[in-house]
């Protein structure tokens, strides 16, 4: 916990001392604003919106755990230019755990800031019980994209490109609920297809308990992977 404690403060120190991760921390507040507030407003001015709140729910769960995922993974880039994981090779904690607390500390982040959204955005009725167990999900998109961005991206400029990239292809599921092609089914492979159709069937109705838990083993399948990519290009 005290490592945890002390790689958080660190990161927070140097998201702080960027002007662009530092604008980042505020798009959850944004987006908290834009679903409790304005998606209402608009869709008393125009009801063509509201069979989309569930929709713009995904979105804004997505986007927030997105803003953690790249301010992880621009750490992780600017590590790389300054060799930091090469001095964690004789550092008493070892590169493993200092990687796997980074990630952790954007995962708690996230899953407050998601669970936010889900229980006061009042767009789409959801218990308690699975707004958390939403909010974990939505979480795990942050050390996703963090790791899809460390590993491959060589520097924080190529870093930024990626990420636009990397959250476009995240974004691609979201597509089924505007265009009829069942040939949008083939968008389960992308991890946040599980997500969305997670929120899909608390809002329209339909097997949850499917839809997420088999979301799980794909977040763990795609994450397992990409550890072990950016262990053997980095370390």
């Amino acid at each position: 916990m005290k490592q945890l404690l002390l790689i958080s403060h660190n990161d927070f120190r140097i998201t702080f001392r960027e002007p662009l991760l530092k604008g980042l921390l505020f798009f959850p507040l944004i987006a908290l604003a834009i679903v409790k507030f304005l998606v209402p407003y608009l869709s008393e001015q125009y009801p063509i919106i509201e069979p989309y709140h569930p929709v713009i729910l995904m979105w804004a769960c997505m986007q927030s755990a997105t803003m953690f995922g790249f301010i992880s993974g621009f750490l992780f880039l600017e590590e790389k230019d300054e060799n930091v994981f090469s001095a964690l090779r004789v550092a008493p904690i070892s590169a493993g755990t200092f990687v796997l607390l980074r990630l952790a500390a954007g995962v708690m982040i996230s899953i407050i800031v998601n669970l936010l959204l889900l229980e006061f955005g009042d767009l789409v009725a959801i218990s308690f019980d699975k707004a958390i167990l939403l909010a974990v999900q939505y979480s795990l998109i942050a050390p996703l994209l963090a790791l899809m961005t460390a590993t491959f991206a060589r520097n924080k400029m190529e870093g930024l490109a990626q990420f636009k990239i990397f959250n476009l292809v995240l974004n691609l599921p979201i597509l089924r609920y505007f265009l009829e092609y069942n040939a949008l089914e083939g968008f389960a492979i992308i991890p946040t297809y599980w997500s969305f159709r997670s929120v899909e069937a608390v809002a329209y109705g339909g097997n949850f308990w499917l839809f997420y838990l088999v979301g799980l083993a794909v977040y763990s399948a795609v994450l397992f992977v990409l550890a072990r990519v950016f262990e053997r290009r980095v370390f």
